[in-house]
């Protein structure tokens, strides 16, 4: 029976201390990771970028952005090596379509919200006039006071 291979993007967020030749190497393993299960990987882009929130009270990340080809029978093992990294903070595999290589970013559809009709007032509002002085409201309050 002929194993299929299918294509998967791979996402990695890798601890942000890893730089120059440590990140080579980390590359390199997944390589050989890959070669393990009888894959194939090719990486895209790696950049350092702040974290929505901490993972490992770390608040940056190096997103690594990488596209593979593994039997689906293989994929477990690679996920097993995946998550045993000490360096790889959090990992996202997505099957991509058999129609294109590249993963195509959605259109995002903008909704246009209605704008609402103005509150119009027939009258302005007007002050009300006042009902007199302190001296004429403290006279009314002892005469609210003493008939209780």
């Amino acid at each position: 029976m002929e194993e299929t291979t299918k294509n998967y993007e791979l996402l990695c967020i890798l601890s942000p201390e890893l730089e120059g030749e440590d990140l080579d190497k980390l590359k390199n393993n997944l390589s050989e990771e890959i070669k393990s299960v009888e894959g194939t990987i090719s990486f895209k882009e790696s950049s350092k970028k702040p974290l929505a929130y901490p993972i490992n009270k770390k608040g940056q990340g190096i997103f690594l952005v990488s596209q593979i080809s593994i039997s689906p029978d293989k994929t477990v093992e690679f996920l097993k090596e995946l998550k045993t990294n000490k360096q790889i903070l959090r990992f996202l595999i997505n099957q991509l379509d058999a129609t294109s290589e590249e993963t195509e970013i959605p259109k995002i559809v903008k909704r246009t919200i209605k704008p609402q009709k103005a509150i119009t007032r027939e009258k302005p509002l007007e002050p009300k006039p006042s009902e007199g002085t302190l001296e004429e409201i403290d006279k009314k309050l002892d005469e609210i006071i003493g008939e209780i």
